[in-house]
């Protein structure tokens, strides 16, 4: 190759750069644009309910917890005829107002979208919803407390009250996107849940009445020491009957316990002494839980 022909060659040379630099640079500017509207977003994420698809779900970006997308799972019904009703929106972020059809009405809810990474992705505290339990209940195989909100995504659940060992209840529940509700499930205590309560409640006044210097809170032990001591040494129990349990799928009591309480301390000349306190009226009171396997007295 001559030198003129090498300079005919290279303004090519330096165009083909150019152009490579030009079509790298809309590379770039085309993956910074959003990928699809917050519109087409809306709808895609209404469309992945509609199928009960979990993965189609994430897909849209909304992060969704195991237990959340392992109860839409077991869903019982599912959205249909879901549409745009408007929508507003600016740089980075956007409202899209849908409506869609669950167990036979028209709901209409807003989802809140932002640009992420150079798409849409629908906010998840608008596009699930939160529902607190009266009691522990599940969706299936799929466990949710009572002791805190349950996020779910939009769709029909069928819950059961449990331990079912322990609780007979169900409800149905609807859920829409953004929503949030309370729901009283009306569990039916089965005979079992007392048994084991008053057997846990025996095993925790055993401790109560272990030898100690003072009555111990928590207990409803009251021993009326005050006028016959001026100091005690030691009270040692004698368990004539426990309390019986009568329980609430919330509360417990227990009445008609007999408590024998021998105290040893001073006397107020100063003397060792020792007296003998009975009640035929110990009683507790507390609050019931439950987990997904077993019943919680907390006593007050």
């Amino acid at each position: 190759m001559n030198a003129q022909a090498a300079k005919r060659r290279a303004p090519w040379i330096i165009g083909g750069a150019i152009a490579a630099a030009l079509l790298i640079a809309a590379a770039i500017v085309w993956f910074l644009i959003p990928r699809g509207s917050p519109e087409d977003q809306a709808l895609a994420y209404l469309q992945a309910l509609a199928d009960g698809d979990v993965a189609a779900v994430e897909a849209t970006g909304v992060d969704i917890p195991a237990a959340t997308a392992s109860a839409f799972a077991a869903a019982s019904d599912h959205l249909t005829q879901g549409t745009v009703e408007s929508s507003t929106a600016d740089d980075d972020a956007a409202a899209v107002v849908v409506s869609f059809e669950l167990a036979g009405a028209r709901h209409e809810s807003t989802l809140s979208l932002s640009r992420l990474e150079g798409r849409w992705v629908p906010e998840a505290a608008a596009a699930l919803g939160s529902v607190q339990f009266s009691v522990p209940v599940s969706v299936d195989d799929t466990m949710l407390p009572s002791d805190e909100k349950a996020l779910l995504l939009p769709a029909v659940y069928d819950v059961n009250a449990v331990p079912t060992s322990f609780l007979d209840g169900s409800a149905t529940v609807e859920v829409i996107p953004g929503g949030s509700q309370e729901v009283d499930v009306d569990a039916i205590l089965r005979p079992e849940a007392t048994v084991t309560a008053q057997t846990q409640l025996d095993e925790y006044l055993a401790t109560c009445t272990a030898p100690a210097p003072a009555p111990p809170s928590s207990c409803g032990i009251v021993i009326p020491w005050a006028a016959d001591f001026t100091a005690v040494s030691e009270i040692r129990y004698r368990i004539d009957q426990t309390p019986t349990v009568a329980l609430t799928p919330t509360a417990f009591r227990a009445d008609g316990g007999a408590l024998t309480a021998t105290v040893t301390g001073t006397a107020p000349d100063g003397a060792a002494k020792t007296l003998t306190y009975r009640t035929a009226s110990w009683s507790v009171r507390g609050e019931v839980t439950f987990t997904d396997d077993d019943v919680v007295l907390s006593v007050w």
